[in-house]
């Protein structure tokens, strides 16, 4: 598990594997991170709403977006399975609109 990967991730391991709980994510949590129990995750959606918390981005043919301003917790056991990366070019926007995100 890397950073900028996108994963299938069951939300809340409580109510088992219904399909509303199972979600798109992306990995944010750097890498030397990687030993803890859990990661810090991005949701993705196809939802449009246009606010500066919100990174366009192509993933598997689909527009999307990542939203930045939901970003939680997620135990490792919760990860289902490995969908892909983010392109180059999402990643350094992604880091960018956190860096804003967070500057005050």
């Amino acid at each position: 598990m890397r950073r900028f990967e996108v994963w299938l991730i069951m939300k809340n391991p409580e109510f088992g594997r219904v399909v509303d709980n199972l979600g798109l994510c992306t990995i944010v949590t750097p890498d030397e991170l990687n030993k803890l129990p859990s990661l810090l995750v991005a949701p993705m959606t196809t939802s449009f709403e246009s606010i500066p918390s919100r990174v366009e981005c192509i993933f598997e043919g689909a527009k999307g977006f990542i939203m930045i301003d939901q970003i939680r917790t997620i135990e490792k056991l919760c990860f289902i399975k490995k969908l892909g990366e983010l392109e180059n070019d999402v990643q350094i926007n992604l880091c960018d609109r956190f860096q804003e995100f967070f500057a005050y």
